[in-house]
């Protein structure tokens, strides 16, 4: 099952199950009117080669149209699942020569832009389209690479015939590798008859559906959503929805016999909305600075592929270009460092805020209250007093909310110095061998020293800084292949030949940084994972169980406030699964 749709499909269902439950409570509420932010997934790519019929095959929808013919004159988009799962034309048709700029418009929207050949893979035009795409427009970031109708190939959809095809494409998706564009080989035919076939005869059906590639299909797509964190995606209106449960269980809630319990859960509250506000305002805030970063590296593209125009002698244009690479190593450190310094100031002004909140007048008197009639609370009353206090004894008035804020806790967990942004020893070799005079990758051969002494509490991160690293694989590691093709033309080569080696290095030169943009961008949903949500996912739970331990307190709840207040943890339950941190 595609992970993102089980999700988005759960999402739906408590949405419409929250809003029911409002409606039928009688509470006014604000989320009708919400838009909720839909995944994209955009199939493009070769005419006839089969994206109907993996649409069909993903999503189980009969009414896809699927056929020898090109079916798809124009873009289709099916809602499912919550997800819009969207159609393009096939390019390069005689029917329609507007159908590349068709599909462009749909791509450029893409969350998860599937490109589909077939197993004769890229003629000429098609090598140029996916170029345009994977380069131009920089969408190799987003792509999942398709290689669909396997069973027409020699050996079927088999591993050796995986790997023939998989070396045969190195030297088309150069300077990418199918590895980096998450390379799936697919017969969706076979999966279609798979279906059909499994009351029949389950034991052909089970042969179809290995023959397929669908698990593995599935297996892809899933590894390339957790990679983005596009799962994030689709927490916005759920925050809205439980803001808006929030309100009615507390309209509906009855009020206790003790207005200081009251007070007790209206602080808990505050501390909620405090933590979740600053989540939220700290995941925007953290993610801008690593794509202002990754927008700069690709403008570092752009300037350094124009070079190759600017008729610079080879030692010259080779020191020019790897300066601009050395410029995107250190931004990438500079904007680790920036994320860092950034997510401990929130945290500081975070704990602050709470040091503030506790020190009123009005809470400090509420706490002695609470103090002096602890032995008469309800048992339940004081499990929470002492847990959202840090209350030991009963005498004791050293309340430490921001110790159970978490706050300490939080700071330890974000230092993100051993998942510092590394490339490997191929890289390396590259910078050093193209800037003779300037002493690069030191810093980085450090970092990786650096990172293999660090202790067991940063164990995670360092399988973080591992993949980073494994991403990182080809960031700036083939201009000087193509430097050295385009350097030993001599006059009287042909024209058309030296002009088509220069735009292919122009291309080369502007993948390599986008590919190091596109491995910062990646880094930054890991490390809004590690250092800002999961930080403060303990603290959210603490003070959420904090609140549901008071309320369950009152017998006289009703029961459509109990069924709002469940509604709400499945919701606050999901949106943990959704940015990865479920238990």
């Amino acid at each position: 099952m595609l992970q993102i749709a089980e999700l988005s499909r759960t999402k739906e269902v408590l949405k419409e199950k929250a809003l029911r439950a409002l409606n039928d409570a009688g509470v006014s509420h604000e989320t009708e009117e919400e838009k909720s932010e839909s995944v994209k997934i955009v199939f493009a790519g070769q005419y006839s080669a089969g994206k109907s019929s993996i649409i069909k095959m993903l999503t189980g929808d009969d009414t896809v149209a699927t056929g020898a013919e090109i079916t798809t004159q124009e873009t289709h988009t099916y809602e499912w699942n919550g997800l819009e799962i969207v159609d393009t034309p096939g390019v390069h048709t005689t029917l329609r020569p507007d159908h590349d700029e068709i599909s462009y418009k749909a791509i450029a929207a893409a969350d998860i832009l599937v490109f589909v050949v077939t197993n004769e893979l890229f003629d000429s035009y098609m090598a140029e389209h996916f170029r345009r795409l994977a380069i131009d427009k920089d969408k190799a970031g987003e792509m999942i690479l398709v290689v669909n109708k396997m069973e027409r190939a020699a050996k079927g959809n088999t591993a050796d015939q995986q790997e023939i095809i998989r070396e045969g494409l190195r030297s088309v998706l150069a300077p990418y590798t199918p590895e980096q564009l998450h390379l799936s080989f697919l017969d969706a035919q076979s999966y279609l008859d798979s279906v059909e076939e499994r009351e029949e005869d389950p034991e052909l059906a089970d042969e179809l559906l290995e023959r397929s590639g669908y698990n593995e299909f599935i297996e892809t797509l899933n590894q390339f959503v957790a990679e983005k964190a596009l799962t994030s995606k689709l927490t916005t209106d759920l925050y809205v929805l439980d803001n808006e449960l929030d309100k009615a269980i507390s309209a509906l809630t009855p009020g206790s016999e003790d207005t200081d319990i009251d007070a007790l859960e209206e602080n808990l509250k505050q501390q909620r909305s405090m933590l979740i506000d600053s989540r939220m305002r700290m995941q925007r805030e953290v993610q801008d600075i690593f794509y202002n970063a990754s927008s700069r590296i690709r403008s570092f593209g752009l300037d350094a592929a124009a070079l190759v125009d600017a008729g610079l002698a080879r030692e010259e244009l080779e020191e020019q270009i790897a300066q601009y690479g050395k410029a995107a190593e250190e931004l990438m450190e500079e904007t680790r460092v920036a994320a860092d310094e950034h997510v401990h100031s929130c945290f500081l002004e975070l704990g602050q805020s709470f040091v503030d909140m506790e020190s009123t007048e009005f809470n400090r008197n509420l706490k002695i209250r609470l103090v002096d009639k602890y032995d008469s609370l309800p048992e339940a009353v004081k499990k929470v007093f002492i847990t959202a206090t840090d209350l030991e004894n009963k005498g004791d008035l050293l309340v430490g909310t921001l110790v159970k804020s978490g706050i300490p806790q939080m700071l330890s967990l974000t230092d993100s110095s051993v998942k510092a942004i590394r490339l490997t020893d191929n890289t390396q070799k590259f910078l050093r061998s193209s800037l003779h005079t300037m002493n690069t990758g030191t810093k980085l051969a450090s970092a990786a020293t650096t990172a293999g002494k660090v202790g067991t509490k940063a164990a995670t991160a360092g399988k973080v800084a591992t993949k980073i690293a494994d991403r990182s694989s080809s960031v700036f590691g083939v201009v000087g292949v193509g430097l050295e093709l385009l350097l030993q033309f001599k006059e009287d080569y042909d024209e058309q030949l030296k002009l088509e080696a220069m735009k292919n290095n122009r291309q080369n030169i502007r993948s390599e940084f986008n590919t190091a943009a596109t491995v910062l961008e990646d880094y930054a949903a890991d490390y809004v994972k590690q250092c800002v949500v999961a930080p403060m996912e303990q603290s959210v739970r603490s003070v959420e169980d904090n609140i549901s331990g008071l309320r369950d307190t009152r017998s006289d709840r009703s029961e459509k406030c109990v069924r709002l207040e469940n509604i709400q943890k499945d919701i606050q339950t999901l949106i943990a699964r959704m940015h990865g941190i479920a238990d």
